[in-house]
């Protein structure tokens, strides 16, 4: 499961409190604990920079005085044995902390590509001066512990260095108290800000363990998202087909049904006063898997030349056209978008957190019984995470439906159909293209996806201080959707941050090619 960038913060400040003291007599040690800390105030100078290599003005005092530590920090070193780079960034009590803050830069690079441009709507969320006062906030805790470090080596050093690490401690205590200076009005809520995952899909096994789903689809959201904004901004590798849009639309209607269900069933195990307001959450869900069908039907005998993997079943060739060479060979389909693998493995999680580890969309099967909802709310830990899990699959069908009607509109010169209703007077073809009325149906079809999914977090975001889900991520969510598009995203009230353990990811493998009617709402 992904990391979020307070929960990194928080490793950096607990190990860097476990660093207590350092060896007496040992030069080597002292050289390597002073060229770690001046790694972490690489890290704190490079988190405080703002997009396009600016300063904030807010935060000068802060940078003058890092410069006068770092110079200082240089000076005591000249009187220190020589250390190699690769050990000050491993070694040492203070090595995993300079890792961890690394960690923290590489997480805020990710989301934008080598140009700087933006590859997730959250890219942007450190564009405010709030954002801004987050990092102060944490750097002066940072530099704070960082000058009582030096403090420490300087007590243990020899007269020429102890000079020079007094000066830099007094440096970085100035820093640390005018970082906290300027921090007031710190966007709290910027604690939830994601991981941004590469698109690679990852595949949901019958052998990964249940309590793992949730937070796999959690991840499945965050590269959806990032397909979405790929797509809205024209920046995706591969742009999607009308292929991928149906199928996707197929994977999405069935899985926002069994986000319904997975709310009833919570229901069935909360306290009085939740489970009303779970089930009155899943008839929103309901109304989402509808509109998705809509936009199924709408695709419905409607082809993509350039990808027709999803085409209606053409009759076979009669012999007289084959005997005169009438026939012609179908294109071959290419590769799916990695979206469409990802919304199979988001559908699949979801339906063997219902149902058991060995559910797949079956036609020809039965519906099968939900598990108890007790197992499922321990699965998803707890009723809060589950109600989060869920409410983050509505952010990422949102941000699919936004983009989609740009993806229909790239590729509507290639898109025919059948439909005789519509068929130009004299066409001599049984399939044409499409009309402007019927792509702009098309296209009009997600927007009805968008309401309602928008309904959906509204009401489970309504609900969030009775069921003690944590709304730090719809809070970060609102202010990424207000970039995409000019609408308010959901009432959120005051966040309590809280904090998950991250979990590996597993390999790659493709999701079921067909989609089945193995589960009913």
């Amino acid at each position: 499961m992904t990391v979020t960038l307070g929960e990194l913060y928080d490793v950096v400040h607990q190990r860097l409190h476990q660093v207590t003291s350092v060896p007496r007599d040992d030069p080597f040690a002292h050289a390597l604990a002073l060229r770690q800390v001046e790694a972490l105030i690489g890290h704190v100078h490079l988190l405080l920079r703002r997009p396009g290599d600016r300063i904030d003005a807010a935060a000068d005092n802060t940078f003058r005085h890092l410069y006068h530590a770092r110079r200082a920090l240089g000076g005591a070193a000249r009187w220190l044995p020589s250390v190699a780079p690769d050990s000050a960034r491993n070694d040492g009590p203070l090595g995993s902390a300079v890792e961890a803050s690394g960690a923290v830069v590489d997480l805020i690079r990710g989301h934008r590509d080598t140009s700087g441009a933006p590859v997730t709507p959250y890219a942007l969320a450190f564009t405010t001066r709030s954002a801004q006062a987050y990092h102060l906030r944490h750097a002066s805790r940072m530099l704070h512990s960082a000058g009582r470090i030096v403090h420490t080596v300087s007590e243990v050093s020899g007269w020429n260095a102890s000079v020079r690490l007094q000066t830099a401690h007094a440096s970085l205590q100035y820093a640390s108290v005018q970082a906290w200076h300027t921090s007031a009005g710190a966007d709290l809520t910027l604690a939830a800000f994601p991981q941004a995952l590469p698109l690679t899909p990852v595949p949901a096994l019958p052998t990964d363990p249940l309590t793992q789903a949730a937070g796999l689809i959690r991840d499945d959201c965050e590269q959806l998202s990032r397909a979405a904004y790929e797509t809205l901004h024209g920046r995706s590798v591969q742009p999607f087909s009308g292929s991928d849009l149906q199928l996707i639309a197929q994977w999405r209607s069935l899985g926002t049904m069994l986000a319904g269900r997975l709310l009833v069933q919570a229901a069935a195990e909360a306290p009085n006063g939740m489970g009303p307001a779970l089930r009155s959450c899943a008839d929103h869900f309901r109304k989402a898997a509808r509109a998705w069908m809509d936009v199924q039907e709408r695709w419905d005998r409607v082809v993509d030349v350039g990808d027709p993997r999803a085409r209606p079943r053409l009759p076979q060739p009669s012999y007289e056209m084959v005997r005169r060479g009438q026939t012609f060979r179908m294109p071959q389909g290419r590769a799916p978008h990695p979206a469409v693998e990802i919304a199979g493995a988001t559908l699949l999680r979801a339906g063997r957190l219902l149902f058991g580890g060995d559910w797949i969309p079956d036609p020809a099967s039965s519906p099968p019984r939900a598990r108890p909802a007790q197992e499922i709310v321990a699965d998803s830990g707890g009723i809060a995470e589950l109600a989060q899990t869920v409410y983050r699959l509505t952010v990422a069908d949102w941000q699919m439906a936004v983009a989609a009607p740009q993806a229909v509109t790239a590729i509507e010169h290639r898109l025919i159909t059948d439909v005789p209703e519509h068929r130009p007077a004299g066409q001599p073809y049984r399939f044409y293209q499409l009309h402007d009325h019927q792509l702009e149906r098309l296209r009009n079809s997600f927007q009805q996806v968008c309401t309602a999914q928008q309904a959906a977090a509204r009401s489970l975001l309504a609900t969030a201080s009775v069921i003690g889900m944590d709304t730090n991520r719809a809070a970060l969510d609102a202010a990424a959707h207000r970039h995409i598009t000019a609408q308010n995203w959901a009432p959120v009230s005051a966040p309590a941050p809280t904090t998950r353990s991250a979990i590996a990811r597993g390999t790659t493998a493709p999701p079921p090619t067909t989609l089945g009617r193995g589960a009913r709402l």
